[in-house]
C-alpha cells in the first residue's frame, strides 16, 4: 500500500510541476502574459515587453516572439564556449533583434554584426538596438546572398520573409532588396556564425565554403525538400571538409508520420537545426 501511495504522490507532484512550470519566466514573462502573447496574432500594432527591467523589446507577432524567446533564452540554442573576451559574432537573419539581445547579454564584450533584409522587420530591429545602446553592435538592412547586388524578396514582416525569385510580378509582398555576400565577412576569425535565412542557406554555404575555416561555431537552420536531398548531403560535406563536428535537431515537426505523410506537399519537407563546432 505504501508503494501505491508513494507512486501516487510522485504522479501528483509531477503533474503539479508541469502545471506550474513557467519556462518564459527566464525572460520575465509570467503565466498571464504568456497566455496573452500566444493569442496576439494581430501584427498591425507594435507591442512591448521589458526584460530584466532594462531592455524594452518591441515586436508585432506574439506567438513568433514567444517562439524566439523559447529558442534563445529558454533552450539557449546559441550558447557557445569561448575564452575570447571580445568574440566576433555574425548574425544572418536578425529579425527584430532578440538574438542580438541574447548575444550581448551573455557575451557583453562581443562584436556583433547583424543582417536583416525585410524593411518591416529591420525598422523594429533598428529601434530595439538603438534603445538598448549596446557597444560594438551593427545591423545592416540587406539579404545575405552570394553577391553584392540586389534580389527579389518576399517581404511579409515576420520570420518567414525570404529571398524569392518565383513570386508573381504583381505580388504586394515582392520587393527588391540589397544583397551582401557573406564570404566577404569571413576573411578573419569568427567565433560564432548564425545562418537563419529561410532557404537561401545552401547557395550561401556553397559560396563561402573555403572561408568557413575561419569560423569556430556555426548554426544553420536548414530548410529541405525530399527531391533536393543532395543539398543536405552537400552541406554536411562542407562542414566535414572544414573540420566541423555537427549535431542535428528537428527544428519543427513538418510531418508527424513521415512514412504515411510522404505524399503531402508542403513548402519544406524538413526543418533542421544544425549545430557545427570545432574543438
Amino acid at each position: 500500500m505504501s508503494n501505491v501511495l508513494r507512486n501516487l504522490s510522485k504522479g501528483v507532484s509531477h503533474r503539479l510541476k508541469r502545471m506550474f512550470y513557467r519556462p518564459y519566466s527566464t525572460f520575465n514573462i509570467g503565466w498571464v502574459k504568456e497566455k496573452v502573447l500566444k493569442h496576439q496574432t494581430n501584427i498591425s500594432k507594435i507591442k512591448y515587453h521589458v526584460y530584466k527591467n532594462k531592455y524594452q523589446v518591441a515586436f508585432k507577432d506574439g506567438p513568433t516572439f514567444l517562439m524566439s524567446i523559447n529558442e534563445l533564452f529558454v533552450n539557449e540554442f546559441y550558447k557557445f564556449r569561448t575564452t575570447n573576451e571580445r568574440p566576433k559574432i555574425i548574425d544572418c537573419g536578425s529579425y527584430i533583434g532578440t538574438s542580438i539581445l541574447y548575444f550581448k547579454v551573455n557575451y557583453p564584450g562581443a562584436i556583433v554584426t547583424g543582417f536583416e533584409p525585410d524593411e518591416k522587420n529591420f525598422s523594429i530591429l533598428k529601434s530595439n538596438i538603438d534603445k538598448w545602446g549596446f557597444a560594438d553592435t551593427n545591423v545592416i538592412n540587406a539579404a545575405i546572398w552570394v553577391n553584392n547586388e540586389s534580389i527579389s524578396f518576399n517581404s511579409v514582416g515576420n520570420m518567414s520573409s525570404k529571398i524569392e525569385t518565383s513570386l508573381n510580378a504583381d505580388s504586394d509582398d515582392k520587393v527588391i532588396v540589397k544583397c551582401v555576400r557573406l564570404k566577404d565577412f569571413l576573411h578573419e576569425e569568427i567565433d560564432f556564425l548564425k545562418i537563419d535565412i529561410e532557404g537561401a542557406e545552401f547557395a550561401v554555404l556553397k559560396d563561402c565554403s573555403e572561408n568557413l575555416k575561419n569560423v569556430k561555431n556555426l548554426f544553420i537552420e536548414y530548410h529541405g525538400k525530399y527531391n533536393e536531398m543532395f543539398k543536405l548531403n552537400e552541406i554536411l560535406g562542407i562542414l566535414l571538409q572544414n573540420n566541423f563536428k555537427y549535431y542535428i535537431k528537428e527544428g519543427n515537426v513538418v510531418y508527424s508520420k513521415p512514412f504515411w505523410d510522404i505524399d503531402k506537399i508542403g513548402e519544406y519537407d524538413m526543418l533542421l537545426n544544425i549545430f557545427a563546432f570545432k574543438n
